[in-house]
């Protein structure tokens, strides 16, 4: 999904006639969004896993 927001962000930014980033910017925004919350996901899925305290 991050790849087709990128992909669709560098396309506004070919075909803005003022390349001011009216169009890309929020395409860009939504792509980091969704690494973020991935990201996010990830590091409580580990410490659901293993919390900390506990030994390894």
């Amino acid at each position: 999904m991050t790849q087709l927001l990128t992909a669709a962000a560098r396309r506004a930014e070919q075909i803005e006639p003022d390349r001011d980033g009216d169009a890309s910017c929020p395409l860009h925004e939504a792509s980091a969004l969704l690494i973020d919350d991935a990201g996010q996901r990830l590091i409580w899925a580990a410490r659901a896993l293993h919390p900390q305290g506990e030994s390894a």
